[in-house]
Protein backbone atom coordinates (compact mmCIF):
# COMPACT_ATOMS: atom_id res chain seq x y z
CA UNK A 1 0.00 0.00 0.00
CA UNK A 2 1.40 3.09 -0.87
CA UNK A 3 1.50 6.20 1.60
CA UNK A 4 1.58 10.08 0.84
CA UNK A 5 4.20 10.23 2.93
CA UNK A 6 6.53 8.31 0.43
CA UNK A 7 9.66 10.09 -0.30
CA UNK A 8 10.34 11.35 -3.45
CA UNK A 9 12.81 9.07 -5.46
CA UNK A 10 15.99 10.73 -7.11
CA UNK A 11 15.14 11.40 -10.88
CA UNK A 12 17.18 9.07 -12.99
CA UNK A 13 16.52 11.00 -16.06
CA UNK A 14 18.74 13.90 -18.16
CA UNK A 15 18.24 17.24 -16.37
CA UNK A 16 17.42 20.06 -18.71
CA UNK A 17 18.53 23.88 -18.38
CA UNK A 18 15.99 26.50 -18.11
CA UNK A 19 15.90 28.05 -21.31
CA UNK A 20 17.21 25.55 -24.24
CA UNK A 21 16.21 21.76 -24.56
CA UNK A 22 17.60 21.45 -28.34
CA UNK A 23 21.11 20.56 -27.01
CA UNK A 24 19.60 18.30 -24.71
CA UNK A 25 20.90 14.17 -24.46
CA UNK A 26 17.88 12.07 -25.77
CA UNK A 27 17.04 9.74 -23.10
CA UNK A 28 16.98 5.95 -24.25
CA UNK A 29 12.94 5.01 -24.29
CA UNK A 30 11.55 2.99 -21.60
CA UNK A 31 9.42 0.01 -22.05
CA UNK A 32 5.73 0.71 -21.72
CA UNK A 33 2.50 -0.87 -20.05
CA UNK A 34 -0.92 -0.26 -20.62
CA UNK A 35 -4.51 -0.34 -18.10
CA UNK A 36 -7.55 -0.17 -18.98
CA UNK A 37 -9.56 2.67 -17.67
CA UNK A 38 -12.94 0.63 -17.64
CA UNK A 39 -11.96 -2.61 -15.80
CA UNK A 40 -10.11 -3.42 -12.83
CA UNK A 41 -11.31 -0.91 -11.20
CA UNK A 42 -10.40 -2.99 -7.76
CA UNK A 43 -7.07 -2.22 -8.38
CA UNK A 44 -7.61 1.39 -8.26
CA UNK A 45 -10.12 1.17 -5.45
CA UNK A 46 -7.36 -0.86 -2.98
CA UNK A 47 -4.72 1.25 -3.81
CA UNK A 48 -6.42 4.16 -2.96
CA UNK A 49 -7.99 2.84 0.15
CA UNK A 50 -5.27 5.30 2.51
CA UNK A 51 -6.95 7.34 4.75
CA UNK A 52 -6.04 11.08 3.80
CA UNK A 53 -5.07 13.61 6.70
CA UNK A 54 -6.61 17.26 6.66
CA UNK A 55 -5.31 20.33 4.44
CA UNK A 56 -1.72 21.72 5.88
CA UNK A 57 -2.42 25.35 5.01
CA UNK A 58 -5.82 26.91 5.53
CA UNK A 59 -7.95 29.76 3.79
CA UNK A 60 -7.68 31.51 0.70
CA UNK A 61 -4.78 29.94 -2.08
CA UNK A 62 -4.12 33.87 -2.27
CA UNK A 63 -3.39 34.05 1.41
CA UNK A 64 -0.68 31.19 1.35
CA UNK A 65 0.74 31.35 -1.86
CA UNK A 66 1.34 35.72 -2.55
CA UNK A 67 4.83 36.25 -1.34
CA UNK A 68 5.32 32.42 0.06
CA UNK A 69 7.47 29.74 -0.97
CA UNK A 70 4.68 27.60 -0.56
CA UNK A 71 3.42 27.81 -4.28
CA UNK A 72 5.14 26.39 -7.38
CA UNK A 73 6.60 29.59 -8.55
CA UNK A 74 5.45 30.94 -12.55
CA UNK A 75 7.39 31.43 -15.84
CA UNK A 76 9.83 28.73 -16.28
CA UNK A 77 10.89 27.80 -19.22
CA UNK A 78 9.87 24.32 -20.51
CA UNK A 79 9.31 22.59 -23.93
CA UNK A 80 7.72 25.15 -25.98
CA UNK A 81 6.40 24.24 -29.42
CA UNK A 82 4.58 26.35 -32.04
CA UNK A 83 2.91 24.47 -35.25
CA UNK A 84 2.71 27.30 -38.36
CA UNK A 85 0.42 27.76 -41.00
CA UNK A 86 2.44 30.74 -42.46
CA UNK A 87 -0.19 30.80 -45.98
CA UNK A 88 -2.37 32.03 -43.40
CA UNK A 89 -0.05 33.90 -40.79
CA UNK A 90 -0.79 31.78 -37.53
CA UNK A 91 1.29 30.56 -34.78
CA UNK A 92 -0.33 27.84 -32.54
CA UNK A 93 1.62 26.93 -29.01
CA UNK A 94 0.84 23.13 -28.14
CA UNK A 95 0.35 22.26 -24.46
CA UNK A 96 0.14 18.86 -23.36
CA UNK A 97 -3.22 17.80 -22.29
CA UNK A 98 -4.95 20.78 -24.05
CA UNK A 99 -6.26 19.17 -27.66
CA UNK A 100 -2.53 18.77 -28.54
CA UNK A 101 -2.84 16.36 -30.45
CA UNK A 102 -5.70 17.60 -32.61
CA UNK A 103 -4.82 21.60 -32.70
CA UNK A 104 -1.41 19.29 -34.15
CA UNK A 105 -3.25 17.45 -36.80
CA UNK A 106 -5.52 21.11 -37.66
CA UNK A 107 -2.00 23.12 -38.00
CA UNK A 108 -0.44 20.08 -40.15
CA UNK A 109 -3.18 19.89 -42.67
CA UNK A 110 -3.28 23.60 -43.03
CA UNK A 111 0.72 23.86 -43.83
CA UNK A 112 0.35 21.19 -46.03
CA UNK A 113 -3.27 20.88 -47.19
CA UNK A 114 -2.24 20.26 -50.89
CA UNK A 115 -0.36 17.22 -50.08
CA UNK A 116 -3.29 15.92 -48.04
CA UNK A 117 -5.14 14.81 -51.27
CA UNK A 118 -2.71 12.13 -51.59
CA UNK A 119 -3.05 10.58 -48.12
CA UNK A 120 -5.92 7.86 -47.22
CA UNK A 121 -8.58 9.62 -46.40
CA UNK A 122 -9.96 8.12 -43.82
CA UNK A 123 -7.00 8.81 -41.43
CA UNK A 124 -8.13 10.37 -38.29
CA UNK A 125 -7.25 13.92 -37.39
CA UNK A 126 -4.67 12.72 -34.52
CA UNK A 127 -2.60 11.29 -37.49
CA UNK A 128 -2.06 13.42 -40.30
CA UNK A 129 1.29 14.96 -38.53
CA UNK A 130 2.86 11.69 -38.81
CA UNK A 131 1.71 10.65 -42.85
CA UNK A 132 4.55 12.47 -44.17
CA UNK A 133 2.47 15.46 -43.96
CA UNK A 134 4.37 17.77 -41.88
CA UNK A 135 7.41 15.85 -40.55
CA UNK A 136 7.66 18.40 -37.86
CA UNK A 137 8.39 20.78 -40.67
CA UNK A 138 5.99 23.08 -39.06
CA UNK A 139 6.99 23.05 -35.73
CA UNK A 140 9.24 25.47 -33.96
CA UNK A 141 11.30 24.92 -30.37
CA UNK A 142 11.46 29.17 -30.20
CA UNK A 143 9.44 31.77 -31.26
CA UNK A 144 12.76 33.66 -32.25
CA UNK A 145 13.38 30.56 -34.48
CA UNK A 146 9.96 31.24 -36.51
CA UNK A 147 10.18 34.84 -36.51
CA UNK A 148 13.80 35.12 -38.21
CA UNK A 149 12.06 32.44 -40.88
CA UNK A 150 9.01 34.53 -41.73
CA UNK A 151 10.51 38.12 -40.93
CA UNK A 152 7.89 38.55 -38.14
CA UNK A 153 9.91 40.16 -35.81
CA UNK A 154 6.79 41.65 -34.57
CA UNK A 155 4.70 39.05 -35.26
CA UNK A 156 2.79 41.76 -37.01
CA UNK A 157 -0.04 40.41 -39.04
CA UNK A 158 -0.16 37.07 -37.71
CA UNK A 159 -1.88 35.58 -35.13
CA UNK A 160 -0.63 33.48 -31.99
CA UNK A 161 -2.92 31.40 -29.71
CA UNK A 162 -3.07 29.04 -27.03
CA UNK A 163 -5.14 26.22 -26.19
CA UNK A 164 -5.59 26.26 -21.82
CA UNK A 165 -7.56 24.33 -19.77
CA UNK A 166 -8.51 24.53 -15.91
CA UNK A 167 -5.90 23.20 -14.06
CA UNK A 168 -7.86 20.98 -12.09
CA UNK A 169 -9.41 19.36 -15.01
CA UNK A 170 -6.07 19.34 -17.08
CA UNK A 171 -4.18 17.27 -13.88
CA UNK A 172 -6.85 14.79 -13.85
CA UNK A 173 -6.95 14.25 -17.43
CA UNK A 174 -3.09 13.83 -17.68
CA UNK A 175 -2.91 11.58 -14.16
CA UNK A 176 -5.66 9.53 -15.54
CA UNK A 177 -3.66 9.31 -18.97
CA UNK A 178 0.13 8.81 -18.22
CA UNK A 179 -0.40 7.00 -14.78
CA UNK A 180 -3.34 4.85 -15.26
CA UNK A 181 -3.79 4.25 -18.95
CA UNK A 182 -0.72 3.99 -20.02
CA UNK A 183 2.43 3.69 -17.65
CA UNK A 184 6.37 4.10 -18.86
CA UNK A 185 9.76 2.42 -17.37
CA UNK A 186 9.64 0.17 -13.88
CA UNK A 187 8.73 2.88 -11.24
CA UNK A 188 6.61 5.37 -13.17
CA UNK A 189 4.77 8.30 -11.53
CA UNK A 190 7.42 8.54 -8.89
CA UNK A 191 6.99 5.72 -8.30
CA UNK A 192 3.33 5.79 -6.61
CA UNK A 193 1.87 3.07 -8.99
CA UNK A 194 -1.91 3.82 -9.23
CA UNK A 195 -2.17 5.72 -5.75
CA UNK A 196 -2.95 9.26 -6.32
CA UNK A 197 -1.87 11.01 -2.76
CA UNK A 198 1.63 9.51 -3.09
CA UNK A 199 1.72 11.53 -6.87
CA UNK A 200 0.24 14.37 -5.91
CA UNK A 201 2.46 15.21 -3.18
CA UNK A 202 5.91 13.84 -4.13
CA UNK A 203 5.34 15.75 -7.58
CA UNK A 204 5.08 18.97 -5.68
CA UNK A 205 7.90 17.86 -4.54
CA UNK A 206 9.67 17.58 -7.42
CA UNK A 207 7.98 20.93 -8.84
CA UNK A 208 8.95 22.81 -5.98
CA UNK A 209 12.96 21.06 -6.16
CA UNK A 210 13.01 21.60 -9.70
CA UNK A 211 11.91 25.49 -9.60
CA UNK A 212 13.93 26.22 -7.15
CA UNK A 213 17.11 25.04 -8.46
CA UNK A 214 16.11 26.19 -12.09
CA UNK A 215 16.60 23.11 -13.62
CA UNK A 216 13.96 20.85 -15.07
CA UNK A 217 13.57 17.00 -15.41
CA UNK A 218 11.96 16.23 -18.71
CA UNK A 219 10.21 12.86 -17.45
CA UNK A 220 7.71 11.01 -19.47
CA UNK A 221 5.22 12.05 -16.41
CA UNK A 222 6.62 15.95 -15.89
CA UNK A 223 5.99 17.17 -19.13
CA UNK A 224 1.95 16.38 -19.02
CA UNK A 225 2.00 18.23 -15.87
CA UNK A 226 3.99 20.95 -15.87
CA UNK A 227 2.22 24.19 -15.06
CA UNK A 228 0.95 25.72 -18.69
CA UNK A 229 2.42 29.15 -17.71
CA UNK A 230 6.07 27.07 -17.99
CA UNK A 231 5.28 27.19 -22.14
CA UNK A 232 4.84 29.54 -24.66
CA UNK A 233 7.16 32.17 -23.80
CA UNK A 234 3.59 33.23 -21.72
CA UNK A 235 5.72 35.65 -19.68
CA UNK A 236 6.77 38.04 -22.35
CA UNK A 237 4.20 37.00 -24.97
CA UNK A 238 1.41 37.49 -22.92
CA UNK A 239 -0.27 40.32 -24.06
CA UNK A 240 0.47 39.02 -27.84
CA UNK A 241 -1.61 35.75 -27.10
CA UNK A 242 -5.66 34.49 -28.08
CA UNK A 243 -6.49 32.20 -25.62
CA UNK A 244 -8.84 29.47 -26.49
CA UNK A 245 -10.93 27.98 -23.46
CA UNK A 246 -10.42 24.11 -23.67
CA UNK A 247 -13.82 22.07 -24.49
CA UNK A 248 -13.56 18.12 -24.23
CA UNK A 249 -15.68 18.13 -26.98
CA UNK A 250 -13.52 20.35 -29.89
CA UNK A 251 -16.66 20.11 -32.04
CA UNK A 252 -18.33 22.97 -29.90
CA UNK A 253 -16.60 25.72 -28.37
CA UNK A 254 -12.61 25.00 -29.24
CA UNK A 255 -13.95 25.20 -33.52
CA UNK A 256 -16.14 28.07 -32.92
CA UNK A 257 -13.44 29.99 -31.39
CA UNK A 258 -10.65 28.66 -33.61
CA UNK A 259 -12.85 29.35 -36.88
CA UNK A 260 -13.09 32.49 -35.35
CA UNK A 261 -9.68 33.91 -35.75
CA UNK A 262 -8.82 31.18 -38.95
CA UNK A 263 -11.37 33.33 -40.86
CA UNK A 264 -9.91 36.71 -40.12
CA UNK A 265 -6.69 35.18 -41.03
CA UNK A 266 -8.04 34.39 -44.69
CA UNK A 267 -8.78 30.73 -44.11
CA UNK A 268 -11.17 29.80 -47.32
CA UNK A 269 -14.47 28.46 -45.73
CA UNK A 270 -14.23 24.88 -47.83
CA UNK A 271 -11.04 24.23 -45.40
CA UNK A 272 -13.03 25.43 -42.39
CA UNK A 273 -15.77 23.10 -43.43
CA UNK A 274 -13.01 19.98 -43.90
CA UNK A 275 -11.66 20.33 -40.65
CA UNK A 276 -15.48 20.68 -39.16
CA UNK A 277 -16.21 17.66 -40.73
CA UNK A 278 -13.08 15.96 -39.57
CA UNK A 279 -13.59 17.34 -35.91
CA UNK A 280 -17.38 15.80 -35.84
CA UNK A 281 -16.53 12.65 -36.82
CA UNK A 282 -13.66 12.00 -34.91
CA UNK A 283 -14.32 13.22 -31.82
CA UNK A 284 -12.13 11.02 -29.42
CA UNK A 285 -7.84 10.61 -29.49
CA UNK A 286 -6.11 8.10 -28.54
CA UNK A 287 -5.29 10.19 -25.34
CA UNK A 288 -9.10 10.92 -24.33
CA UNK A 289 -9.66 9.25 -20.57
CA UNK A 290 -13.35 11.69 -20.30
CA UNK A 291 -15.79 9.32 -19.49
CA UNK A 292 -14.22 6.36 -18.24
CA UNK A 293 -14.99 4.90 -14.91
CA UNK A 294 -11.37 5.38 -13.77
CA UNK A 295 -11.21 9.04 -14.86
CA UNK A 296 -14.70 9.29 -12.75
CA UNK A 297 -13.00 8.06 -9.89
CA UNK A 298 -9.95 9.92 -9.37
CA UNK A 299 -12.11 13.27 -10.42
CA UNK A 300 -14.21 12.64 -7.24
CA UNK A 301 -11.58 11.23 -5.25
CA UNK A 302 -9.68 14.70 -5.97
CA UNK A 303 -12.44 17.17 -5.23
CA UNK A 304 -13.67 14.96 -2.08
CA UNK A 305 -10.32 15.69 -0.44
CA UNK A 306 -9.08 19.17 0.78
CA UNK A 307 -5.34 17.88 1.30
CA UNK A 308 -5.09 16.64 -2.36
CA UNK A 309 -6.94 19.74 -3.82
CA UNK A 310 -4.95 22.34 -1.60
CA UNK A 311 -1.49 20.65 -3.07
CA UNK A 312 -2.52 20.78 -6.94
CA UNK A 313 -3.52 24.43 -6.08
CA UNK A 314 0.13 24.65 -4.86
CA UNK A 315 0.97 23.25 -8.09
CA UNK A 316 -0.75 25.29 -10.23
CA UNK A 317 -1.96 28.24 -8.59
CA UNK A 318 0.08 30.63 -10.93
CA UNK A 319 -1.89 28.77 -13.94
CA UNK A 320 -5.46 29.97 -11.58
CA UNK A 321 -4.00 33.83 -11.47
CA UNK A 322 -2.60 34.24 -15.19
CA UNK A 323 -5.29 32.31 -17.42
CA UNK A 324 -8.20 33.97 -15.31
CA UNK A 325 -9.38 29.99 -14.08
CA UNK A 326 -11.72 30.36 -10.86
CA UNK A 327 -10.27 28.36 -7.92
CA UNK A 328 -12.16 25.87 -6.65
CA UNK A 329 -14.62 26.06 -3.88
CA UNK A 330 -12.94 26.76 -0.21
CA UNK A 331 -10.04 28.18 -1.66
Amino acid sequence: MHSYQRFVRQSEEYPISNGDMQDAPKKPKQMKTFFSLYHNMDEILEQNSDVIQPRVLNGSAHNFCNNTDHCIRPFMRHETRYRVAPDYKMAHCVVHKSMSTVITGIMCYLYNRNHFVKVDKQMNMSEWDKASLCRGDNTFRHLKSLQRKYNASEMDGWSLSMITRDPIDRFVSGYVDRCIRVAEGPSPCNGCDKNMTCFILSEYERFKKQATKGVLTNTFEDRHFYPQNWRCDIKTMRDKYEFIRYSSDPSKQLMEDLFKIGRRQGIPENELEYIEDELTKNRKTTHTTAYSPAREFYQKRLRENPLLMEYVVRMFYHDFVILNYPFPEGF
